[in-house]
């Protein structure tokens, strides 16, 4: 019975230890070196389960995952509490389902391929985190490479594999730790020296020519001066509460508070107006007011996030699959962001990367119901309109900027799209202050810096309220404000327009464990198919 529990009590303090070496690096900077050891807990746990035969052992590893879930991302809470429980239960499942898929490969596996089932989970979790941000129910907030935006100095070669790169890092070093726990464990000295050998490799190599990256590189570019807005406007108050044209008031003299002769860029978050219709776009005050402020400043552009829709007139059939229908008139409804000059509309984007039940109803057309069932519990009952790709958009002294709405920014393959289109510098429009006071924000800011790496492109990050700011092609943060703070800043950013490795090719790190992780599956196919005929073979020699 002792045995029993401290058994249990092993298992439980593997699940807290996982949990904590996963989570603490979203959450506390400079901790990121955790993640390389933070699988290792989990596999200690699946072998102890397996060689004891414990009952049960699915729960641990959902508690695990779910447990991770929590404790980085709790504070969507505050947004939706239905919604929040539907996301962390269904991201925790989705893991743990991944888990299960390796425990069964293992067991298929003859004894003397230990190494295989690792290979096949690292490149099954891989595959599954790239067809995660491709599909429409999307979340990657916790894909494991970010989790080094809070130790940017150690992701400088993110410049070349993407944050798929790190997933792999982390994945790679965990099971080698966990190798050389065993082989200490188990009194196998030679193989742990081997063992220990080619962790510190694999660990300090990456890191170490991660710091040499970071202390040789130099920011490429000219600088531009940009100016930054912060609001800080209640998002739960914004719109019925407070007039728009309160708001554009208050917004133009934060502007007046920075602006200077030099300035080139003057930035808003995401969704400042609403109601502005593309076809005629002077139709809208905020617009016209903002036009006529860009007039008395010619030499500046002014990049504006915006609700906007598209009337396409009395068709009777849909003209796209988001469009929806008033009467006789169809229209699309985008998150938009546009730049704006002294004679007006310049360019546009529209956030494609959608958020999950409030900007996006999944596969709607296969579901058409889900729409009505999702706003009993605070969503959207139609899709906003999207675009295939990201596209740079353009400003008045020729350079262009890659838009990345609200938490686009996460989609790091999504956005080389924008750099490769000309972008010589990012830009993050947002509202983070659905979440409050929580480590929301923080990790939404410092995601932003693993664009900057990736791209090797300066980021001008700019939040309703949360953090505003400016990261260098480094992803070092120069310059940011407060939360809860209405103010603006000014600072630069450079233009870059060299391509990265990974701006060229984007994640290829997923797509290859795509195949990889295929072709493993279909081994463990073909290994149950020979293990049958041969189980036959064998039954049907012994009869007479």
């Amino acid at each position: 019975m002792k045995d029993k529990r401290e058994l249990r009590l092993t298992l439980w303090g593997l699940v807290l230890l996982f949990i904590a070496l996963t989570s603490l690096p979203f959450l506390v900077p400079g901790l990121g070196f955790l993640a390389l050891v933070g699988f290792t807990p989990l596999f200690c746990l699946e072998k102890i389960i397996s060689d004891k035969n414990v009952k049960g052992g699915w729960w641990f590893y959902f508690t695990a995952f779910l447990g991770f879930n929590i404790a980085a991302t709790w504070w969507i809470w505050n947004v939706s509490p239905a919604g929040s429980v539907a996301a962390i239960i269904l991201n925790a499942l989705q893991m743990a389902l991944i888990f299960l898929c390796f425990r069964a490969f293992k067991r298929r596996c003859a004894k003397g391929a230990g190494w295989l089932p690792y290979l096949f989970f690292t490149a099954l979790w891989i595959a599954w985190e790239h067809i995660y941000v491709n599909i429409e129910i999307s979340w990657p907030w916790l894909v494991l490479g970010n989790s080094l935006a809070t130790s940017p100095k150690l992701a400088q070669w993110y410049e070349i594999t993407g944050v798929e790169g790190g997933s792999l890092w982390i994945l790679l070093c965990s099971w080698l730790t966990f190798v050389l726990i065993t082989g200490i464990t188990s009194g196998r000295k030679a193989a742990a020296r081997w063992t220990a050998a080619a962790l510190g490799a694999l660990a300090l190599i990456p890191a170490c020519a991660s710091l040499v990256r970071y202390y040789s590189y130099q920011e490429k570019g000219e600088a531009v001066e940009c100016v930054l807005a912060q609001p800080n406007v209640d998002p739960f108050m914004k719109y019925g509460y407070i007039p728009q044209d309160k708001l554009d008031e208050a917004l133009l003299k934060l502007f007046d508070t920075q602006i200077t002769p030099e300035t080139r860029y003057l930035i808003t978050p995401e969704t400042f107006t609403y109601d502005l219709d593309l076809n005629i776009p002077d139709s809208n005050h905020s617009f016209v007011r903002f036009e006529n402020y860009m007039k008395e400043h010619p030499g500046a552009t002014m990049l504006l996030g915006a609700l906007t829709r598209r009337i396409y007139g009395p068709l009777q059939e849909k003209p796209s699959p988001t469009a929806r229908r008033s009467g006789s008139i169809w229209y699309d409804v985008y998150n938009s962001a546009m730049t704006i000059g002294g004679d007006g509309l310049i360019e546009y984007y529209h956030k494609s990367k959608l958020v999950p039940g409030v900007e996006i109803i999944p596969y709607q057309n296969a579901l058409p119901w889900l729409g009505d069932f999702l706003s009993k519990f605070g969503g959207s009952t139609s899709s906003y309109g999207t675009m295939e790709r990201m596209n740079a958009i353009g400003g008045l002294d020729g350079n262009r900027v890659a838009p990345m709405i609200c938490y686009e920014s996460l989609y790091g393959d999504w956005s080389t799209a924008a750099v490769r289109d000309g972008a010589t510098f990012l830009a993050v429009i947002t509202n983070d202050g659905w979440w409050g006071d929580t480590p929301g924000y923080h990790q939404h800011f410092r995601f932003a810096g693993l664009r900057a790496i990736e791209n090797r492109r300066d980021v001008a990050h700019v939040a309703n309220t949360g953090i505003s700011g400016f990261i260098n092609q480094r992803g070092d943060v120069l310059q940011k404000t407060g939360w809860w703070v209405e103010t603006a800043i000014r600072g630069e950013v450079h233009t870059n327009e060299v391509l990265t490795f990974f701006s060229r090719h984007g994640d290829y790190v997923g797509r290859a464990s795509q195949w990889l992780a295929a072709a493993l599956i279909l081994l463990l196919l073909l290994i149950s198919v020979w293990d049958r005929i041969s189980s036959r073979g064998i039954s049907g020699a012994g009869k007479p």
